[in-house]
C-alpha cells in the first residue's frame, strides 16, 4: 500500500459495547450501515487512510444506481475489521448488490479481517439477462467504465488490491470476483454455498494464496478457484476440502482456455500461470480439475478423489505437470494442439490407484512412479485368420507391445507384433489357429522418456 496515511476513522456497529461506541468516530444505526461506512471512506483526506470497523453486526444495503454495498472508489483506502467479530451481512431482498464494490481507475486498496455474509437465500434471484455478472458477490473488483492506458493497450482496472484474512459465506454468485491488476486474495476462508466461482481472477494478473475452501454437507458451490483471461497468476498453497454430502458442481481449480483475439493478441495475453502446492481432497462430489491455459506450471499439488484433465477442449498448451501426487484420481490428457510450444511435460508425478489416459496432444513423458496405463487389453485372432488389428490408444508409436498367450493358440506355433502406428498395431500368427482361436493379453509400453503424439496428424 503506497502513500502516507494521515487518517484512521473508527466506525462502530450498532450492537457494539457502549464504551466502544463512545470511543468511535461514527456509530451505525443497525440498518443501511453501508451509508455510514461509505461516508467514512469518502471523508478520508486526499492521500487516503484507513476505515476500521469495530466488532459487531453491520447491515449492508444497496446504493441506488450502483452495484454496492460498501463502495471503495478512490485510491489508498484500507478497510479493516476485527476478524469474525466484524460481520457484514447483506440485508434481505436486494437485487444485484455486492457487499463490497471496489471500482474505478484506482490503486492501493486493502480489505482485511472481515466476516462477509452474502445472505444468498434472502436475495432477489439472479437473472443473467438482467444483471450479467455485475452484482451478487461478496467482493467485486472492477472498473465499470473500462478504457485503456495511455498507449491504448491494456484495460484500466483497479490496481494493487489485496483481500486478506476474510471469512466469506453464502453468496448468490462469487465470494471474490476480481477484474484487476495485481489483485491478491490471501489467507481467506470460504464456507457455505456459492452460485458461481468462489474466487475468479477475471483478467490481468493476480494471486490466490493460503486460502481454504470447505464445502460441508449440504453446501453447493459452482466452482472453486479459477482464472479467466488472466496472466502471470498464482494459485498456490491453498486447500479445498469437499466433505461427504458437499458438492462442487464445476471445477474445483481451473483456468479457461486462452481467448486470443483483437487487442488481446496485440498485447500478448499469455496465461503463464503457476498452480502449485495446493491440497484438494474430495470426499463428496466435484467436477474435474481443468487445466486449459497456456504454458502453465502445475507442480507439487495433492489431488485426492478428483479427476485432472489437461486440455479441454481447446487449451492445455505447453503445460508442465510436475511432482504432483494423485491418489484415487485420474489424469486425462487431451490437448488438440500440435506446434512445438504446445508440448506437455508429465514428469516426476506419483500415481496411487490413479489411471492415466492420453487421447490427444504431444506429451513428453518423464519418470512417473506408479503410472498405470490404460493401454492394455485382450485380442483374438479368428480361427481362419492370421492377424488381428488392435487399437492401442497411446496417440503415439509405442516402444513395444508385450504379448501373453491366453490359450494354446490351436494350430499356430509362432506369434509376433508388427505395423505399429500412433493408433494401432497388428498381432500375427504363422498359420490360422483353427479351434480354439488364438487369444492374447497385450500391453502397449512406453520407454519412460518417450514423446507421445508427435506423429499424429
Amino acid at each position: 500500500m503506497s502513500g502516507v496515511r494521515t487518517a484512521a476513522v473508527v466506525v462502530a456497529a450498532a450492537d457494539a459495547p457502549e464504551a466502544v461506541k463512545q470511543a468511535a468516530d461514527v456509530v451505525c444505526a443497525g440498518q443501511d450501515d453501508h451509508l455510514a461506512i461509505n461516508a467514512a471512506i469518502a471523508g478520508l483526506p486526499a492521500n487516503g487512510g484507513r476505515v476500521h470497523l469495530t466488532g459487531g453486526s453491520y447491515a449492508i444495503g444497496a446504493v441506488a444506481g450502483t452495484f454496492g454495498g460498501v463502495i471503495i472508489d478512490r485510491s489508498n483506502v484500507l478497510l479493516t475489521g476485527e476478524g469474525s467479530a466484524t460481520r457484514l451481512r447483506l440485508q434481505d431482498g436486494l437485487t444485484d448488490c455486492n457487499v463490497i464494490w471496489i471500482r474505478g481507475d484506482i490503486e492501493d486498496i486493502g480489505v482485511r479481517d472481515l466476516f462477509i455474509d452474502g445472505n444468498a437465500r434472502n436475495q432477489v434471484p439472479w437473472v443473467r439477462e438482467r444483471s450479467q455478472w455485475n452484482g451478487n458477490n461478496g467482493i467485486k473488483i472492477i472498473n465499470p467504465a473500462g478504457g485503456t492506458d495511455s498507449a491504448g493497450r491494456y484495460d484500466v482496472t483497479p490496481r494493487n488490491v489485496r483481500v486478506a484474512n476474510c471469512h466469506i459465506v453464502d453468496c448468490v454468485l462469487m465470494a471474490v470476483m476480481a477484474h484487476g491488476t495485481a489483485v491478491e486474495v490471501r489467507d481467506c476462508y470460504f464456507t457455505g454455498s456459492f452460485g458461481s466461482h468462489v474466487i475468479e481472477l477475471l483478467g490481468h494478473s493476480g494471486r490466490v494464496e493460503g486460502c481454504t475452501l470447505r464445502v460441508k454437507d449440504g453446501d453447493s458451490v459452482g466452482f472453486g478457484f479459477s482464472t479467466d483471461r488472466a496472466y502471470h497468476y498464482h494459485i498456490v498453497n491453498n486447500k479445498i476440502f469437499v466433505e461427504a454430502g458437499g458438492t462442487i458442481r464445476g471445477h474445483p481449480i481451473n483456468n479457461w482456455p486462452p481467448k486470443l483475439s483483437g487487442r488481446e493478441t496485440a498485447v500478448g495475453y499469455e496465461f503463464h500461470g503457476i498452480i502449485a502446492g495446493n491440497i484438494l481432497i474430495n470426499n463428496g462430489s466435484t467436477g474435474y480439475v481443468r487445466l486449459d491455459g497456456y504454458m502453465d506450471v502445475v507442480q507439487g499439488n495433492i489431488f485426492r478423489g478428483v479427476p485432472v484433465v489437461i486440455g479441454c477442449p481447446s487449451g492445455g498448451m505447453g503445460v508442465t505437470f510436475d511432482r504432483n501426487l494423485l491418489i484415487n484420481s485420474s489424469l486425462e490428457i487431451r490437448s488438440p494442439h500440435r506446434d512445438p510450444e504446445s508440448r506437455i511435460l508429465i514428469d516426476g508425478n506419483q500415481f496411487f490407484n490413479s489411471s492415466v489416459t492420453h487421447t490427444d496432444g504431444i506429451v513428453v513423458w518423464g519418470r512417473n512412479p506408479g503410472y498405470v496405463t490404460e493401454n492394455a487389453g485382450t485380442a483374438v485372432v479368428a480361427a481362419d485368420q492370421t492377424a488381428v488389428v488392435v487399437e492401442h490408444g497411446l496417440v503415439a508409436v509405442p516402444a513395444a507391445v508385450q504379448l501373453t498367450p491366453g490359450n494354446s493358440l490351436g494350430a499356430a506355433g509362432r506369434y509376433w507384433v508388427e505395423e505399429l502406428t500412433p493408433r494401432q498395431f497388428t498381432i500375427r500368427v504363422d498359420v490360422p489357429p483353427g479351434a480354439p482361436t488364438a487369444r492374447f493379453h497385450w500391453q502397449a509400453v512406453t520407454t519412460g522418456t518417450q514423446t507421445m503424439g508427435a506423429a499424429v496428424k
